[in-house]
């Protein structure tokens, strides 16, 4: 067998290329998939091999050779390095750029691939002194670690007692707990079986369709209401994969973090597998074991957001989407991929099952329904056989401008307190007040980088954009005119909270948003008070729609719906649904009956009042038809070109000289639009325009889109801007 010349590496680079290097005489052993060391201009670089040819059109004295190879083997199966390139070609990503973003950080160096044993804590048998009364932090961590009935790792320890370490040091140095190495633990197929619930009719006949089709590739969409138990179909079906095979894999890909830990536990104890976890919250160590012990098999059960579509599982044999229609799915920065498609798209390379779950599935799915790709099951009752909460719509138009709860949401809200229940109220804007303005003049506080108002927080006293994180001081008085009259106008998830402070000061109320839960732990710490009924009023942002289970909760109040209804893009109205009926389903789950209510200023819009008469289903067709009529997505694909630069005239002289590269060189049945300035034309500094492609077959156009691409790549007006293809975009006005 004749030795490899010369290879070609791709970079993690925005080069839609190929670089080639000569495989030096010391390295005998090398396969696609290896990382390497290159020499890149002055410096070395980490490159992935992706092909070896035998001659190079560079000439020979001005090639340069490998210099060092950093695997043995390749760090990708070949399942995997096929999907990302699929991945690559279909999103028009440069494959180099693709292939990095896909490894975890630690990988993307110079790091070899060994793993270091992950270790887990356990209690000594020696005693506890009477010191800890004195040291309640110590005697909390002791106490918690004895009631835990699943092996406890340092990120487990640490979420939950964050900044402990002290303490947890102090208690190793006594003796008292200890690290010891983590053992796979598998459970056996009685086990297994023993601790499954008993399921509904209707759970029964969607898993056992499901398990039907185990070892063939087929789409199944679970749409189920809220509460109807989708989770343990699931679980169902996970049960049976890793009953009947010791070496079966399942992934399961969540659209937020914070669904990942009550999965997790829940997982944890009815399987006892080893579950992998892959998100953005834990560290480089912990996601380059992870990562890598997946790849050898020591992990069974898969838990992860987007970025887990691309792990190296090498027996995968389901794929589970939670959550499916969720928008935190379609990565927004660099490799503009959607999880739910890549995660399709493999499961019919593996020729396995997917699972598509939602109580309110995306429109493309219920068109895929329609057309019979996918099959379409159904759960359309609770699993605890409640009924679904009672709907009211509170008109807003009769109340006095400033008021911020309705008076029936308000005696509603001491019916259900009074009860010993607990009650949402949900509001997406965060803040105390979304624009702070003068009086006398008119002038608002805007933001110098962003065509957008500054929120007051009124917690730290300081306006902050919510666009790209600018922050500054809130002004005495106004910087115009120098009135000291400013007003907030509007109100966010603070002012919310201040509000309750009078009328129900005897209630205990907590406010989760991602002001709260960016700190370390804090939403798993509020979850759990919840749950403790702890708090009987929870105030929060879309957090609170995201698959949480609140047993006590009887009562949302959704205070502002009107937003999304009269917004320019087109899937508003979708998004607006879909979160009104997530919220709404976390009322009423238990014994209680729930009962929601809406405040809006437009009571009688039609689509609004389809979707509480007659649900989402119903809603769903008398949109799909609308965008039947006016041939947007599902009904045509769009691919949007986005520039942004400093300078405005920057962007749109490239986007013009983008439309008549594409006018020239695309099929005349392609519509080009644009140029077209975003919704908030201006953020963080930049301003923002774009093409828009409008296409009827995806497919038959991808080379001319690549041909067309590689010209956009020449054009000298493209140094002036950041330009990036962004296929299937799920927001054309960003």
């Amino acid at each position: 067998m004749s030795k490899k010349k010369f290879a070609q590496v791709a970079i993690d680079s925005p080069l839609r290329k190929l670089f080639d290097y000569r495989i030096p005489d010391g390295i005998n052993k090398v396969e696609v998939g290896c990382r390497v060391l290159i020499p890149f201009g002055r410096r070395k670089v980490v490159g992935i091999i992706v092909r070896f040819i035998e001659q190079s059109d560079i000439a020979s004295n001005r090639i340069k050779n490998i210099h060092t190879l950093l695997d043995d083997c390749s760090i990708f199966n070949q399942e995997t390095f096929a999907l990302i390139s699929w991945a690559a070609r279909y999103y028009h990503y440069p494959l180099g750029a693709a292939l990095f973003s896909a490894l975890p950080p630690a990988l993307r160096k110079s790091q070899d691939t060994t793993t270091d044993i992950e270790n887990v804590w356990e209690l000594t048998d020696a005693p506890a002194d009477n010191s800890l009364k004195r040291a309640p932090k110590q005697a909390k961590i002791l106490a918690w670690l004895k009631e835990q009935t699943v092996p406890v790792t340092t990120s487990t320890l640490n979420t939950q007692f964050p900044n402990s370490q002290a303490a947890i040091r102090t208690l190793e140095a006594h003796g008292l707990m200890r690290k010891v190495p983590k053992a796979i633990n598998h459970r056996n197929k009685e086990e297994a079986i023993t601790c499954e619930v008993k399921l509904t009719n209707e759970q029964r006949l969607a898993s056992e369709h499901i398990i039907e089709s185990l070892n063939r590739f087929k789409v199944q969409l679970l749409e189920g209401v809220t509460g109807s138990g989708k989770t343990e179909v699931y679980f169902k079906v996970i049960s049976h994969i890793l009953t009947h095979s010791s070496e079966a894999q399942v992934l399961i890909l969540v659209p937020e973090i914070g669904l990942t830990p009550q999965l997790q536990t829940r997982l944890t104890k009815r399987f006892g597998v080893n579950i992998g976890l892959l998100h953005s919250n834990i560290t480089e160590k912990q996601r380059k074991q992870t990562w890598l012990k997946i790849a050898q098999g020591e992990i069974r059960i898969i838990l992860g957001t987007r970025l887990a579509v691309f792990t190296p599982a090498i027996q995968l044999a389901l794929i589970i989407v939670d959550e499916e229609h969720d928008a935190s799915l379609k990565q927004q920065e660099g490799f503009l991929y959607h999880a739910r498609d890549v995660a399709i798209y493999r499961a019919k390379q593996l020729n396995i099952p997917i699972i598509l779950g939602s109580a309110t599935p995306s429109f493309e799915s219920l068109h895929n329904a329609s057309v019979k790709k996918f099959a379409h099951l159904h759960l359309h009752n609770r699993a605890l056989s409640n009924a679904m909460p009672s709907i009211h719509l509170a008109d807003m138009r009769i109340e006095h401008a400033s008021t911020i709860l309705s008076a029936p949401l308000r005696q509603a809200m001491k019916n259900h307190l009074a009860a010993g229940q607990q009650v949402i109220l949900f509001l997406n804007r965060r803040g105390y007040s979304p624009a702070l303005l003068c009086h006398d003049c008119g002038w608002v506080a805007d933001c110098e980088s962003c065509d957008a108002n500054m929120t007051y927080h009124r917690a730290n006293n300081k306006l902050i954009c919510h666009h790209c994180d600018s922050t500054r001081e809130r002004p005495m008085h106004c910087p115009q005119c120098h009135s000291r009259n400013l007003i907030m106008l509007g109100h966010g998830t603070q002012r919310i909270e201040e509000a309750l402070l009078d009328e129900f000061e005897n209630y205990s109320t907590v406010r989760l948003d991602r002001d709260i839960t960016r700190r370390k732990g804090m939403l798993e710490k509020i979850l759990l008070e919840i749950q403790k009924q702890k708090h009987q009023i929870i105030i929060g942002t879309q957090i609170l729609s995201k698959g949480h289970d609140f047993p006590n909760v009887s009562l949302v109040g959704i205070l502002d719906i009107d937003y999304g209804i009269h917004s320019t893009d087109f899937r508003a109205l979708e998004r607006s649904a879909q979160l009104l009926i997530q919220v709404a389903g976390r009322s009423g789950r238990r014994d209680v009956h729930g009962e929601v209510f809406i405040q809006t200023h437009t009571p009688d819009h039609p689509l609004l009042q389809t979707l509480i008469q007659k649900g989402y289903a119903s809603f769903a067709e008398q949109a799909l038809a609308a965008r039947s009529e006016w041939k947007l997505p599902p009904y045509t694909h769009h691919i949007a070109i986005r520039a942004r630069s400093q300078k405005n005239h920057d962007v749109f002289v490239f986007l013009e000289k983008v439309k008549s590269v594409c006018v020239k060189l695309l099929p005349q049945n392609i519509i080009i639009q644009g140029p077209i300035n975003a919704a908030m034309e201006k953020k963080a500094g930049q301003f923002r325009a774009f093409i828009l492609l409008v296409i009827d077959q995806r497919g038959a156009c991808t080379q001319h889109i690549d041909y067309c691409l590689q010209h956009i790549d020449t054009l000298k007006e493209a140094r002036s801007v950041k330009w990036s293809v962004d296929v299937d975009p799920i927001d054309n006005f960003v």
